[in-house]
């Protein structure tokens, strides 16, 4: 009787620990979440899964992308998954660089690319700028990333978006080029720019293109054109260079030059070098070495054989500095003064020439000269 009962236990022992192990490897196959790794050779040609984290891992261990998709198609033969409803992240040397969501796409476990495509969302962590497109690729290797379609870039703390059909970037950099149709709007101060290209230097806090610009300061309407441009975002200040044409319709001002530096803050351009300035409702051409155009103030400054011509007298007014107070209709020349009248062969020299636009009057004062001139 007592044998029995060891018997009897010894059966209960080992059918306890029988149904412990069936339960144990059942939930295990048929109950376990879904983590899959593209590394694993489990894959079969054609296998699908649902609800899945693809994760990929470079040379050193550390992590590239951790996709987490609804449902996923591997192609064993090209290695290859075709991904739906996408949902991930992408790493720098172990470091998260970008979040982004997508319709579909497909990753390359070869190239070790992922292809995304639909209402596309993406959030670079580091600058915390936010992009959308239609499509985008990343390939990890390269530190690359392309878009196309419908793009949209935009960083709320400056309060600058960018839209484009084109995007390449770097985004370990922070360093994001848009091309066609490119266009840059910033909130304070109000611009806008457009160009064939721009590049946006994040990190850097720069805009800038080697293409032809034209940028509007949106308030006043100021419109400023020229073949290339940089936009240095901190100082809020726009350099640009190459065939400039500046027109301000306000004060029906036109400037010419090769190259001005644009103060948005201030509301100042500056040029550093030879330019035109033209007035057409006032028959006014200025021209000098150098100079400035306060647009708040309304005035002009120039400097360095400045030269004045005016059409309704046809005079012409040469000196050292020029100041073109628009508001006051004035026009006040100091140094080296050489008033010249073609039409009635008058030359007069002095020291200092003030031109009245309204009285149509110009009167020139020296150690030895005074004179009023009445056309």
């Amino acid at each position: 009787m007592q044998l029995f009962s060891q018997r009897n236990l010894r059966l209960f022992i080992i059918t306890f620990v029988a149904t412990v192990l069936m339960f144990a490897l059942g939930w295990f196959i048929f109950l376990r979440p879904d983590i899959t790794s593209l590394n694993k050779t489990a894959q079969v040609a054609g296998s699908s899964l649902q609800n899945i984290t693809l994760t990929e891992f470079d040379a050193n261990g550390k992590l590239l992308w951790e996709i987490t998709s609804k449902q996923a198609n591997y192609r064993e033969d090209r290695k290859i998954a075709d991904i739906e409803g996408v949902k991930g992240k992408f790493y720098r040397d172990g470091k998260p660089l970008m979040e982004v969501t997508g319709d579909k796409g497909t990753i390359d476990q070869g190239s070790k690319a992922i292809s995304l495509e639909g209402n596309i969302q993406a959030i670079a962590v580091q600058e915390k700028i936010n992009m959308k497109a239609d499509r985008m690729v990343w390939k990890s290797a390269e530190d690359l990333l392309k878009a196309t379609g419908n793009i949209r870039i935009d960083k709320p703390e400056d309060k600058l978006k960018m839209t484009g059909k084109e995007l390449t970037a770097k985004p370990s950099t922070s360093v994001y080029s848009l091309e066609k149709q490119v266009v840059v709007i910033a909130v304070e101060p109000p611009l806008e720019i457009k160009s064939e290209k721009v590049t946006w230097d994040a990190k850097n806090s720069r805009v800038f293109t080697d293409v032809p610009i034209s940028a509007i300061q949106v308030k006043d309407k100021l419109q400023l054109n020229a073949n290339k441009g940089d936009w240095n975002i901190s100082k809020k200040e726009v350099t640009f260079t190459g065939d400039i044409k500046a027109n301000d319709p306000k004060l029906d001002v036109d400037i010419e030059a090769a190259q001005a530096i644009w103060n948005l803050e201030k509301d100042l351009v500056t040029l550093p070098v030879p330019f035109i300035g033209t007035s057409k409702s006032r028959g006014i051409v200025v021209k000098a070495e150098k100079g400035e155009a306060q647009f708040k103030k309304e005035q002009i400054n120039l400097t360095g054989q400045v030269s004045a011509s005016f059409s309704s007298s046809q005079g012409v007014v040469s000196a050292d500095k020029v100041e073109w107070l628009i508001p006051t209709k004035t026009i006040t020349a100091d140094g080296n003064i050489v008033y010249q009248q073609p039409d009635k062969n008058l030359t007069l020299r002095g020291d200092r020439a003030v031109a009245n636009l309204e009285q149509q009057t110009v009167t020139v004062t020296g150690a030895n000269v005074l004179s009023t001139l009445t056309p």
